[in-house]
C-alpha cells in the first residue's frame, strides 16, 4: 500500500492528462502543415512533368494522388480527434479548419458543376488548393494559440 507521501497529487494527474490531450491535439496542426507542404510539392512537380511523356505522367500523378488522398484521410481523422479533445472557441476553430480543408476535396466536384468551371479550375486549381490548405492551417494555428493562451 502506498503511503500518502508516495501517492500522486490530484494536480499532478490533471497536468499529466492535459499534456496527453495536447499531444494528441497537436498532431492535427502538424499533419495539416505536412499536407500543405505535400500540396505545394505536388504543384511544383505537376509543372515539371507537363512536358514529359503522357504514359510516364499518368503513372506518376496516379501514385501521387493516391498518397495525397491517404494523407487527407489522416488529416481529417486527426482533425476530428482534435475537435473532440478541445472545447470552447478552440473546438469551433478546429471545426472551421476541417470545413475549409474539406473544400479542397470538394473543389473538383464544384468546378465540374459550374458552367465553364473546368477551364477556371485548370488555371487556378493548384494555387487554390494550396491557398485552401494554408487557410485551414491558419485556423488551426489560431485554435492552438487559443488553447495555449
Amino acid at each position: 500500500m502506498l503511503s500518502p507521501r508516495q501517492m500522486p497529487h490530484r494536480e499532478d494527474i490533471v497536468i499529466e492528462q492535459y499534456y496527453r490531450k495536447m499531444l494528441w491535439a497537436g498532431a492535427y496542426p502538424l499533419l495539416l502543415a505536412l499536407m500543405a507542404g505535400a500540396t505545394w510539392m505536388d504543384r511544383i512537380y505537376s509543372h515539371a512533368l507537363r512536358h514529359s511523356a503522357a504514359s510516364d505522367m499518368a503513372a506518376a500523378t496516379s501514385g501521387v494522388s493516391d498518397r495525397l488522398l491517404l494523407l487527407s484521410a489522416l488529416v481529417i481523422l486527426s482533425g476530428v480527434l482534435c475537435a473532440m479533445l478541445l472545447q470552447g472557441m478552440a473546438r469551433r476553430l478546429v471545426v472551421a479548419s476541417l470545413a475549409v480543408f474539406c473544400l479542397e476535396l470538394l473543389m473538383p466536384v464544384l468546378a465540374g458543376a459550374l458552367p465553364g468551371g473546368a477551364i477556371y479550375f485548370a488555371m487556378l486549381g493548384p494555387g487554390l488548393r494550396v491557398g485552401i490548405v494554408l487557410a485551414a492551417l491558419g485556423l488551426c494555428l489560431l485554435a492552438t494559440r487559443r488553447v495555449l493562451a
